[in-house]
């Protein structure tokens, strides 16, 4: 089957059937719990312990194998799986499994499980501990206290979002702690002894409960019966955070919401795909990319005023640390997000502060309902059509203009696209140069962690939940060296990938020349070897391009994405290391820390 013919349907939950034929061990009934709950797709790094449990995991052969619900998997590298995992469900809503080893093989994983509790991404992730036996024998990758000391280290890390089976009894406790996480999007981290699970033990199910779509109505009346009073002839802006983005309709309620308020709309780097292209009151993204006009908008905010958050993103890329001073009502799903304390975000903002707790889409229809019958009255606040006052000082010839490239590649997109920023430039400049949502485009990727490389797994998570989208990855040479010998493995998927080539990290060489203008090139340690990216994605099976710098081939090569192609294709884009496009606030805060006081 093609990709392109392949539709995901709704993601649905299996029978728990006793899959593994008789078999009575732990691994099978781990197995068999997860797939009762919609849990089929595993990316698997095998070895070790984990060899145990993935024996009784077929591969994948063919898409048509995720209809079964049978436990399929696909093998990468541990950073790969890790990142594709949470990946899978920003896309697709189908909550996934990475499975693997541990000690070192669990530390590669690390930083994408932070990601997916920074984030909020229900996910399983689950890895084998030295056998429980192993005492003070020194086993490889030794997990014992006196080795890697896993247990404590990522029980440390995580939480209860750490789960141990280290007895046959413990196993149906984790599972439903396991169960009771996702459903609060949440990840889970299970650690198991491998001879622990090998033993056959009593059948049992726990079964999925889906949270119910409900809301805080206690707290949205307190909201509704005092907004008008709180907020006649004050200005409100609404924030629209990566939350909003998960909901279907939410372009469309953030619109209608906007409309009735007048109120001017800014988003984060992921809250982007909860607003509509339509909407007339659209006004920036917000810090990392950020518009000139949003940025002045977010400067401009006072104790008149009311910004209300459909989802809140505490990250430094979308509102740099700061208190807002602002009045605030701040809408989540979530219990106890990351960066709340005490489950609530008061602590970020100066004013007045309203929270109010619920499934995002009913509480946006609810706040329409009750507010359009009252008689608002609301400042106009002209958005312009430019959001952006400072201008971009284009490299020579030699060198790709890039705000003619971001214009040209999303001109271009076709409906049905997604756009992964990995950590390079592209995850700051795409949203300078496009300012407003484009139409049929989602952005969907994690970058609390600020991993280079990490979007290359985001893009295969991506591409399993949805293998009839065009999947497009921009990723700088840096970025590059954590994933390039993996290629092969993803050369029939039908993945782009965009390489900003510019000879350095770039991120940090074009901070260093914000924060530290004396320092000499040689100083600034960032410098990366330009190789033949074209030629070496083609050895791997790609097909590799080098596009022209005067962009002449650029329609040449999209219609080649565009197409139903599953054949992954690597493009190299020649960069000036010293392009200066999308801005970045947290470099103020960088600069202050390195200030030397006399």
């Amino acid at each position: 089957m093609k990709l392109s013919e392949y539709r995901i349907g709704v993601p649905r939950k299996f029978e728990v059937s006793g899959l593994h034929n008789g078999n009575n061990t732990g691994n099978a009934l781990v197995l068999d719990n997860l797939r009762g709950w919609g849990i089929n797709l595993y990316f698997v790094t095998n070895g070790g312990g984990a060899v145990h449990f993935n024996e009784h995991i077929r591969p994948l052969r063919s898409l048509d194998d995720l209809q079964t619900g049978d436990p399929v998997a696909k093998v990468f590298h541990e950073t790969l799986c890790a990142y594709a995992a949470p990946a899978r469900y920003l896309a697709g809503g189908n909550i996934t499994a990475a499975s693997l080893t541990t000690g070192g093989a669990l530390d590669l994983a690390g930083p994408a499980i932070v990601e997916s509790k920074m984030h909020g991404v229900p996910v399983v992730y689950l890895a084998a501990l030295s056998a429980s036996t192993a005492g003070d024998n020194c086993p490889l990758q030794d997990t014992t206290p006196n080795g890697f000391n896993t247990v404590a280290t990522m029980k440390q890390r995580f939480g209860d979002g750490c789960q141990v089976i280290d007895g046959v009894k413990r196993i149906e406790e984790v599972l439903y702690n396991a169960r009771d996480r996702l459903a609060d999007s949440k990840p889970v981290l299970i650690l198991y002894h491998p001879d622990v699970l090998k033993e056959n033990v009593p059948w049992f199910e726990v079964p999925w409960v889906e949270r119910p779509r409900n809301f805080d109505q206690r707290a949205l009346d307190e909201f509704a019966t005092s907004f008008q009073q709180e907020t006649d002839g004050k200005r409100v802006v609404l924030f629209v955070g990566e939350e909003a983005s998960r909901y279907e309709r939410m372009p469309e309620l953030t619109t209608a919401l906007a409309r009735l308020l007048k109120a001017p709309t800014i988003y984060t780097q992921i809250g982007v795909s909860g607003v509509s292209p339509e909407n007339e009151f659209a006004a920036g993204y917000l810090m990392l990319g950020y518009n000139d006009f949003a940025k002045r908008l977010w400067r401009s905010l006072t104790h008149e005023d009311t910004v209300m958050c459909i989802g809140f993103d505490p990250f430094e890329y979308s509102t740099n640390q700061e208190r807002i001073n602002a009045n605030a009502v701040v809408m989540t799903n979530y219990d106890r997000p990351y960066g709340s304390v005490n489950g609530t975000f008061k602590h970020r903002f100066e004013g007045s502060y309203k929270h109010i707790q619920g499934d995002l889409e009913l509480v946006v229809l609810e706040m329409l309902n009750r507010l359009k019958i009252q008689h608002l009255t609301r400042p106009n606040v002209e958005v312009p059509n430019d959001l952006n006052e400072v201008g971009y000082k284009a490299p020579s010839k030699r060198f790709t203009n890039m705000v003619k490239f971001y214009q040209a590649l999303a001109g271009l997109f076709e409906p049905e696209t997604f756009y992964i920023g990995d950590v390079c430039m592209g995850y700051k400049d795409f949203q300078r140069v496009t300012q407003r949502p484009v139409k049929g485009v989602k952005v969907t990727y994690m970058h609390q962690g600020s991993l280079m490389g990490q979007g290359a797994g985001e893009a295969l998570g991506v591409r399993f939940a949805r293998p009839d989208a065009h999947v497009h990855l921009v990723t700088g040479d840096g970025c590059f060296r954590y994933f390039g010998a993996t290629l092969g493995e993803m050369k029939d998927l039908g993945l782009v990938v965009w390489l900003l080539d510019n000879s350095t990290h770039g991120l940090v060489s074009w901070g260093l020349t914000k924060i530290k203008p004396y320092l000499p090139a040689d100083r600034k340690l960032t410098d990366v070897v330009s190789v033949d990216y074209a030629r070496i994605a083609r050895a791997q099976g790609w097909d590799g391009f080098n596009l022209r710098p005067d962009l002449s081939n650029m329609e040449e090569i999209m219609s080649r994405a565009n197409s139903s192609n599953t054949k992954s294709m690597l493009v190299r884009v020649k960069v000036h290391m010293d392009d200066d496009l999308g801005q970045n606030p947290r470099l103020d805060t960088l600069g202050r820390q390195g200030q030397v006081s006399l």
